[in-house]
C-alpha cells in the first residue's frame, strides 16, 4: 500500500512515515498541498493523510480536490484545530478527521479502519 502524507511540519511528518513504513506502507510525503496534488496526478496513492493547516492550500482544499478528481479516494485529515465546523466540513466530504495530539496506536487503528473501509 502507497500512502501520501501532506503535513508541513518536518519533525511530524516524519514521525508519521515512520509509523507507516513499521506497518508496510510505502511512503511519500510533500510540505504543503500544492505538491501533494502535484504527486497525486502522477502517483496513484492508497490513502492520504494531509494535515488542515498548511500554507499554501488548506488540507480541506486538497481533499475536496482530491474527491472531486477521485470519489472513492480514503483520506484523513489531521488538524490540531477540530472544531464543530471543521468536524462537519470532514463529514460533508466523507473524510475522517483525527485530532492531534494522537496517539500512534489511534493513528495506526484509524488507517486499519480507513483502508479496510474501501477496500
Amino acid at each position: 500500500m502507497h500512502a501520501l502524507i501532506v503535513e508541513d511540519d518536518l519533525t511530524f511528518s516524519e514521525y508519521l512515515v515512520e509509523l507507516l513504513k513499521e506497518k508496510g506502507f510505502e511512503v511519500t510525503a510533500a510540505m504543503d498541498g500544492v505538491r501533494g496534488y502535484e504527486l497525486s496526478l502522477k502517483n496513484r496513492y492508497d490513502i492520504f493523510i494531509i494535515d488542515v493547516r498548511m500554507p499554501l492550500v488548506l488540507g480541506t482544499e486538497l481533499a475536496q480536490a482530491l474527491k472531486q478528481e477521485r470519489p472513492a479516494a480514503r483520506i484523513i485529515l489531521i488538524s490540531g484545530f477540530a472544531d464543530a465546523t471543521l468536524r462537519r466540513a470532514a463529514a460533508d466530504l466523507g473524510v475522517a478527521l483525527l485530532s492531534k495530539p494522537f496517539s500512534a496506536a489511534q493513528f495506526l487503528d484509524l488507517i486499519d479502519r480507513t483502508v479496510v473501509g474501501h477496500a
